[in-house]
């Protein structure tokens, strides 16, 4: 309970608190049990039910190694290499710790220490990182240290107790027997010393491995530290809309809105998007011009076909990449060709599943995540059209998709507004920012402060009411996190400013949420939602955004 207590300690600014408290609470819950068989155990008459309390050692050992084991699921932070090496290193000590006490019987130990040391394993090889892949294995070279030092300390404790039993049977007969007592006395002497060899050689290797560590560029100069943590921001930044795209589409938040448009535009997008991409692998990017019109929702169509483009370019090493149109019936066939690597027949159902890669079975990630075809899939079906494969392995792939032709339409006048000036002005807006995170809000508010804004930070709905007591006239805009502490939530939040102005005040709801019941619910509330992390541009468009529709309705 106190090495738990420290990882508790460690790690609870850097993980979900949730799952960390539960965790903690899940060990407080074995550890009382485990006191309260113990109490029972030394009233109780041993030599009567020995097996029991052996099955009692043997199940609290497996829950105790399972719970550690379930550590690992979220302990192992994402870009985090330090919290990870932590942790696994706190690992490998509890199983040192655990010889002293289990080794006696082997099965014991290993049914502790098999899910303990097991997932974390497996989730420092999901991280595809070299130094990850290197502690790996050589944390798993350690364990195999660890367990062969078991097995012979309890091949060891065996004929010591062998030996023990024997001499306790031969205390009656000193006289007879002095010369056997005093052999295994020497025999234990030399079983002490050989084991506390053995439980000394997975000590020195740990000593070695940290030294080994501390011998990494921790941190590297202020410069190349903020490149590469901006590095990895931008790709969690990925990861998370990524993800995101998958909980929303299998929530039903994304709902198609379905009109004419032109391809001839979208293609052309396309185009100077993905030629830079193109010509650094050194492929050829070939778009054929469409002046055709389709009925579907633009915006999901582009986002199938910047994917199926993305996925392309990314299997593709010399060749081409083909976009076109085709007549298809009374159709209209969007084709994306490529001449990659190809897909096995085998693979053509699989590629569609989520993580799943062609040739990325090391999960390198500078080739995705595996998630660019499974969201096509979902767009696909969301928009009823079927989604085409044809491949030949070493010859490249097809796929394509068909939209409805529709009648030609004059193309919409689109005002872009300026990015910044008048537009982009926040100065003397009232800006109220409600999270439950301390560093979120100081953060929020030196940023909002920095743009001109006057600023109003709680960290509840009741303080944020408390706060606006005292304000002369109501917030422009409300800024809320949408999980808040005691089950609150912001559009708690939203509610009660509003009522308490008694107007509509523009409302922004910020979430990492990805479960797709909580996503319906916050979609169908009506309030402005974006999803974290989020960067200061996306901010303060939003905001401006929804200080522009407010002033229109006012009109």
């Amino acid at each position: 309970m106190v090495v738990v207590g420290l990882v508790w300690i460690v790690f609870h600014n850097v993980v979900s608190r949730y799952a960390l408290n539960a965790w903690l609470g899940a060990f407080v819950v074995l550890t009382l049990a485990r006191m309260a068989v113990w109490w029972r155990y030394r009233e109780a008459d041993f030599a009567v039910q020995g097996l029991v309390w052996l099955r009692h050692a043997f199940l609290a050992s497996l829950l105790g190694g399972v719970l550690w084991g379930l550590g690992s699921v979220f302990l192992f932070p994402p870009g985090l290499v330090v919290y990870q090496f932590t942790y696994m290193i706190t690992l490998i000590m509890m199983a040192m710790a655990a010889m002293f006490t289990y080794s006696p019987h082997y099965r014991t130990f290993v049914a502790y220490f098999a899910p303990a040391t097991l997932p974390g394993f497996i989730a420092l090889e999901l991280q595809g990182e070299v130094p990850q892949q290197a502690m790996g294995a050589g944390l798993l070279l350690m364990c195999c240290v660890i367990l062969f030092s078991v097995r012979t300390y309890n091949r060891m404790f065996l004929d010591s107790m062998a030996l023990r039993l024997e001499k306790l049977e031969l205390v009656g007969q000193l006289t007879a027997q002095k010369d056997v007592a005093e052999a295994a006395n020497l025999a234990k002497s030399r079983f002490l010393a050989a084991a506390s060899h053995d439980l000394r050689q997975p000590v020195h290797a740990l000593n070695l491995y940290l030294g080994a560590f501390s011998q990494m560029e921790m941190p590297p100069r202020a410069a190349t530290m903020l490149g590469k943590v901006r590095q990895c921001a931008q790709i969690m930044d990925e990861m998370f809309r990524t993800l995101l795209d998958i909980s929303e589409l299998d929530a039903g938040a994304v709902r198609p809105q379905m009109g004419p448009f032109a391809l001839g535009p979208l293609f052309a997008r396309a185009r100077v998007e993905f030629e830079p991409q193109a010509r650094a692998k050194g492929i050829e990017l070939r778009v054929r011009r469409c002046a055709e019109y389709v009925r579907s929702d633009p915006v999901l169509v582009e986002r199938i076909l910047r994917n199926l483009i993305s996925n392309a370019i990314r299997y593709t090493e010399r060749g081409r990449v083909l976009i076109a149109c085709r007549p298809h019936g009374n159709a209209l066939r969007v084709c994306v060709y490529d001449t990659g690597l190809g897909i096995e027949p085998h693979e053509q159902s699989l590629v569609f599943e989520e993580f799943y890669q062609v040739g990325n079975r090391e999960r390198d990630r500078s080739k995705g995540l595996g998630l660019g075809l499974a969201i096509v899939q979902r767009l696909t079906r969301l928009l009823q059209t079927p989604l085409i494969l044809r491949s030949h392995p070493g010859r490249g792939s097809l796929f394509a998709f068909s939209l409805e032709r529709a009648e030609e339409v004059a193309a919409p006048r689109v005002h872009l507004a300026p990015r910044s000036g008048d537009s982009r002005n926040l100065a003397g807006a009232l800006i109220v920012v409600v999270d439950d995170e301390e560093l979120i809000l100081d953060a929020a508010e030196s940023l909002l402060e920095h743009w001109g804004c006057s600023v109003i930070t709680a960290a509840s709905r009741s303080a944020a009411m408390l706060r606006l007591a005292g304000s002369p006239r109501p917030p422009d805009v409300v800024i809320c996190d949408y999980r808040l502490r005691d089950r609150e939530t912001g559009l708690d939040v939203v509610e009660a400013i509003r009522n308490e102005f008694n107007k509509d005040i523009p409302a922004l709801l910020l979430t990492g949420e990805t479960d797709p019941a909580q996503i319906r619910k916050i979609g169908a509330s009506g309030v402005a939602v974006l999803h974290k992390p989020l960067r200061e541009d996306e901010l303060i468009d939003a905001i401006c955004a929804l200080r522009a529709r407010r002033a229109v309705l006012q009109v």
